[in-house]
This record gives C-alpha cells, sequence and structure tokens, in this order.
C-alpha cells in the first residue's frame, strides 16, 4: 500500500511541475499539515475521554456483562479448541471495545489477542480463528461511531450522529458478508 500510495505523491509532484504549479503542491502540504496536526489534537481530547469512560466500564461489572453477552453470540464464529482462555478474553474485550465505538481502546486487547492465539497455533500461517478475529475485527460492527461522529462535529455539521442507521446498516452487512466469504476461502484454501 505504501508504494502504491508513494506512486500516487510522486505522479501528482510531477504533474504538478510539468503543469507549471508547483506552488499549489507547497502551500497544499503547509495547510494540510496544519489541519492534520489540528485535527489530532482536537481528536485526542474525545480519545482520552472514551478510553476514560471505558476504564471505568473495566472496573465496574458492566464490561464483564456486556463481555459475557458478546462471548456467547461472537464464539460461535470461531473454534473454541484452538483457543486458550487468555485469548478468548482479550477477542472479546476487544469486540466488545469496536460495538462500543472505542477502537483506540480495542487495539491493545487485539494485539493481546493475536498474540495469545499465534502462541497455540501450530502453522506458520494465520489460522482460521485469527483470519475471522482480524475480519471481525476490521469490519467491526460500532454502535456508536465516536470518532467519526467527533469529526463531523469538528467540521461543523448540523447532525453529527445522523450517520448512526446508515453506520449500523453498513457494518451488519460488511461484517456478514464478510464472515460468509472467510468461510469459503478458509475451506477453499486448506
Amino acid at each position: 500500500m505504501s508504494k502504491i500510495w508513494s506512486c500516487i505523491i510522486l505522479i501528482s509532484i510531477v504533474i504538478a511541475f510539468l503543469t507549471g504549479i508547483p506552488d499549489v503542491i507547497t502551500s497544499s502540504v503547509i495547510s494540510e499539515s496544519k489541519t492534520a496536526v489540528e485535527n489530532i489534537i482536537n481528536l485526542i481530547g474525545m480519545m482520552c475521554f472514551w478510553s476514560g469512560i471505558f476504564k471505568i466500564f473495566e472496573n465496574t461489572s458492566l464490561l464483564d456483562k456486556l463481555s459475557n453477552k458478546v462471548d456467547k453470540v461472537v464464539m460461535r464464529f470461531f473454534n473454541k479448541k484452538e483457543l486458550n482462555e487468555e485469548a478468548q478474553k482479550n477477542m472479546t474485550l476487544n469486540i466488545t471495545s469496536n460495538i462500543l465505538g472505542i477502537g483506540n481502546a480495542a487495539t491493545v486487547n487485539g494485539i493481546k489477542a493475536i498474540e495469545a492465539m499465534a502462541s497455540v497455533n501450530k502453522s506458520d500461517k494465520p489460522s482460521d480463528n485469527m483470519t475471522k478475529f482480524v475480519l471481525i475485527n476490521t469490519a467491526s460492527l460500532q454502535l456508536i461511531p465516536t470518532t467519526v461522529i467527533a469529526l463531523r462535529s469538528l467540521y461543523g455539521s448540523s447532525n453529527p450522529t445522523s450517520i448512526l442507521i446508515p453506520v449500523w446498516i453498513v457494518t451488519i452487512v460488511s461484517l456478514t458478508v464478510g464472515l460468509i466469504s472467510i468461510n469459503i476461502l478458509n475451506k477453499v484454501i486448506k
């Protein structure tokens, strides 16, 4: 992917020089860099807030209750014989965090889950459980897409939460199609 982006950037620079407008690149780099830094600073507050909320959930029984409900539904997609307790716990916490829209809190648990699955995997190739987990993590059903709502609010949307129903529809469809596809591919590739 980095090669593709590098090519696109290089082609853009060459075209700008050939068309005689290299100053557009310079001004764009400066202004968009400033915008990127401003966005990061604005989103840090939201990320800290949701990480704090997640930490409160971790210290109460609320997260455990929600994780247990998620565990009962999600673990049906996995071969439990190939999962140790640590992997299962971290997978459930990761998926619960993603459902709540707290992606930055989900990352740590996702990495721990993959490491735990890799420790019991007897092959150099990722196991079916690993590929399904990555898919579920990527397609990520979200009830509250906090980052997108924060960005919409930051850029002056009159109704930043109006995307909730479309996000629910898209994530449910992508997750369903992904799970069907990965089950087929895992059987074909073996």
